[in-house]
């Protein structure tokens, strides 16, 4: 550990206390929760970013919308340069909306997404104009306690699980360890594959969950490239496996581009990465630098990839037409399940959503 970071030790105690103040105001009800008389599934975790959040919320929804129910994604999309209720088309303005509630937009239209930072008031909103929906998915909702879950997932990373972590400013966490104790569902997510049941075993145990908890692991599953969409053409797909021997000049702002570093190096390919930070917003400035590294590259055989939510935040900016001429690409990825924990996870989701909704 950088001996700078024990100067913020006093700071993280402080937070800590603060954190755990308001939970304890919560637990006891002296600042009230409100809960409405329809299914309401949580997503969140307990640091600040980067555990898979979107893909979860993604696959969640798409279960729901493939047994007949009608869900809603509400969020607070994060750093869009607008306030208030908003509702998420699939022609809306990544800017205006948040990049994480277009991408879902775009990959579900049949599902209804709203933002509002007020999640209560999100919801009154969804149940006034969307009297068809019966389920709320929250994204990001773990630490919005004015609004009551019916089911919370945590979720943690398995390369930096929150056992393994310390509160912000020295850590990552958002409130301290004890917080998983309000989840219902945890889930290890991005692990590199499907752990072994000893692996799972020593992990769960790390964890402790109580006997009414279920804990599951995932691993992220990628798609096969599609082509960026300059001119409203048919998508065009690029199986992932066909990047074989390329060099590929990978530009990405997310919060933890290494497991996705990690992915493209396996296929024998030659990988050169230019990082932003997370929910970046792209200068023009930028686009000029990534496309100067792209003719930096001596080899006929090169890609430029970058991630979907990158792409859903860059395609309508003017910006991003400097890139036109090149043969850029963008990475969907799934949740990736084993089967047996598939079949548990969907059955608890749905088993909830029927008993406390109209539709059964």
């Amino acid at each position: 550990m950088p001996d700078f970071r024990k100067f913020l030790y006093p700071f993280s105690w402080l937070y800590g206390f603060g954190v755990k103040l308001r939970n304890w105001l919560f637990d006891k009800r002296v600042i009230k929760s409100h809960a409405f008389e329809m299914p309401i599934i949580g997503i969140g975790n307990l640091s600040a970013g980067g555990t898979g959040k979107t893909p979860m919320a993604e696959y969640v929804l798409k279960l729901l919308l493939e047994n007949d129910l009608k869900p809603a994604l509400l969020s607070r999309g994060y750093r869009r340069n607008t306030k208030g209720f908003g509702i998420v088309k699939t022609y809306s303005d990544a800017a205006k909306v948040g990049d994480e509630p277009y991408q879902i937009k775009r990959k579900l239209p049949d599902a209804v997404v709203v933002v509002c930072e007020d999640r209560v008031e999100g919801v009154r909103r969804i149940r006034e104009e969307f009297t068809e929906v019966d389920v709320i998915v929250l994204d990001d909702s773990f630490q919005h306690r004015k609004l009551k879950s019916g089911i919370n997932i945590l979720l943690t990373d398995f390369n930096k699980p929150f056992f393994n972590d310390q509160l912000l400013p020295v850590g990552m966490l958002r409130e301290p360890q004890t917080g998983k104790n309000r989840a219902d569902i945890i889930i290890v997510t991005k692990c590199a594959e499907q752990p072994v049941n000893s692996i799972k075993q020593e992990w769960i145990k790390k964890i402790n969950p109580s006997p009414a908890q279920s804990v599951f692991f995932t691993c992220i599953t990628y798609q096969s490239l599609i082509k960026a969409d300059f001119e409203g053409e048919e998508e065009e797909r690029f199986p992932i496996a066909n990047i074989k021997g390329y060099e590929i000049l990978l530009f990405t702002g997310i919060a933890n581009p290494r497991p996705l570093q990690d992915f493209l190096s396996r296929w024998d390919t030659t990988l050169d990465t230019v990082i932003f930070p997370d929910h970046y917003k792209f200068t023009m400035k930028d686009m000029e630098k990534i496309k100067q590294r792209w003719e930096s590259i001596s080899t006929l055989n090169k890609l430029v990839i970058t991630t979907e939510k990158d792409w859903r935040r860059l395609e309508a900016s003017t910006e991003v037409r400097a890139l036109r001429e090149l043969p850029l690409y963008f990475l969907p990825i799934e949740v990736g399940w084993g089967k047996e924990e598939k079949s548990s996870f969907d059955n608890k989701i749905l088993e909830y959503v029927r008993a406390n909704t109209r539709i059964s």
